[in-house]
């Protein structure tokens, strides 16, 4: 079954590489839902279960959906749901709290419900960049090769990202 892991990393690191150049908060919804599924799915079918991963991947999913609508209707998400997401997460954490690597999962997961709390998409990356530096050692610490790429990956197209669409746009606002 660890194929199946690799092999979701994969599809998740592809769809991950786009993300971070999104010029919307919509547009990197759909591939952060779409990479928090198939990353979580990759979790459940390492050679030992890294269910915390799996399981805040699955609570992510959600939160997604839900900050997604809130961005299709041009809401702003109320301080009680980013409250809310926040306590799910821990809670999903102390669940299946494993190992003490776990504080990883945990930490990057609350800067997930940060990152997604933002309306602008230069914030975004920026939260995304940390949270994507806390998955590489999780995943490191985890022995979740296949999503130690992919968050490597993704940590480095946001780098990338950050440099070409936030500094860009920096330097516009500062000639104009």
């Amino acid at each position: 079954m660890v194929i199946v892991s690799y092999i979701a990393s994969l599809v998740a690191t592809v769809l991950g590489l786009i993300e971070p150049f999104g010029k919307n908060m919509k547009t990197i919804f759909i591939f952060n839902f779409s990479g928090n599924f198939l990353v979580g799915l990759s979790y459940f079918f390492v050679e030992e279960p890294a269910l915390t991963g799996a399981l805040i991947c699955c609570v992510a999913c959600c939160q997604v959906i839900i900050n997604f609508a809130f961005e299709t209707k041009k809401k702003p998400l109320p301080m009680w749901l980013i409250i809310l997401h926040a306590v799910a997460f821990t809670a999903v954490n102390l669940l299946v709290f494993a190992a003490w690597y776990d504080v990883l999962a945990l930490l990057a997961s609350l800067l997930f419900v940060l990152s997604l709390a933002q309306t602008n998409a230069s914030n975004y990356r920026i939260y995304y960049f940390l949270n994507s530096g806390l998955w590489i050692v999780y995943d490191f610490l985890a022995k979740a090769y296949g999503n130690l790429f992919t968050h490597g990956a993704l940590f480095i197209a946001t780098l990338i990202a950050i440099f070409i669409r936030d500094r860009k746009n920096k330097n516009k606002t500062i000639s104009a």
